[in-house]
């Protein structure tokens, strides 16, 4: 994946670890301990660096293992426009500040399973990857179009680089919106991503939108990013 991605507004920063000290670390608990960001989180706020460690291991690449995973995580910085300065600045020199994640994984044990007639794919899983896609923004960055705009991006370097989902040839992404938060629903539909249906997910209680919830009705979107 390109290590840097530039958007007219935004600079995407690929993230492949997060150890203690380092500026990944730092950004990522600022977003996770952030309770507005984290509203529509089943992972709820984080407390403490070590729940936002604990988080960002389902979202960032592993060392490795018996079963190989696919995982894909930018961090979406605003570019910021220097006070009084006239002449033309390369984008990379300019100062940013940091609004957001976008992410892709493959599914695994912890993903919700859905019924197929959700839009899941009915091609072999031999030929065929699903990956689950997640973004979270702080409030700073709401209202402004960065979810969409960032989203594309990610969206659009994931199918440019199709040698790093091999040896799979076909890569179908799909994506889980709450019924009460419309916001990232539009995000779906500007993005290109089709409503497949209605779930009424039921299960054990999870901390979300402020509340323990032991029901939810959620939509789900999905597309082939490649096929």
């Amino acid at each position: 994946m390109e290590p840097i991605i530039f958007t007219p507004r935004l600079k995407l920063t690929l993230v492949t670890k997060a150890e203690r000290g380092s500026p990944e670390l730092e950004w990522m608990h600022e977003l996770r301990s952030n309770e507005r960001s984290t509203w529509w989180s089943i992972y709820g706020r984080s407390n403490s660096l070590e729940d936002t460690e604990k988080v960002i291991t389902g979202c960032l690449p592993t060392n490795g293992g018996e079963e190989k995973t696919y995982r894909v995580a930018y961090a979406v910085h605003k570019i910021l426009e220097p006070d009084g300065d006239k002449q033309p600045v390369d984008q990379a020199t300019k100062p940013t500040e940091f609004i957001g994640l976008v992410n892709l994984a493959s599914l695994d044990a912890n993903g919700l399973p859905l019924p197929a007639d959700l839009g899941l794919p009915t091609t072999p899983s031999t030929t065929t990857l699903t990956a689950e896609l997640g973004y979270n923004f702080l409030p700073s960055g709401w209202g402004k179009g960065y979810a969409t705009e960032s989203v594309n991006a990610v969206l659009e370097a994931c199918r440019c680089k199709k040698s790093f989902w091999s040896p799979y040839s076909k890569l179908f992404v799909r994506a889980i919106v709450n019924e009460d938060n419309p916001a990232s629903g539009r995000v779906m539909d500007k993005v290109g991503m089709e409503k497949k249906g209605v779930y009424h997910w039921t299960g054990k209680a999870v901390f979300l939108a402020g509340r323990w919830q032991e029901k939810s009705t959620v939509f789900i979107y999905g597309m082939y990013l490649l096929e």
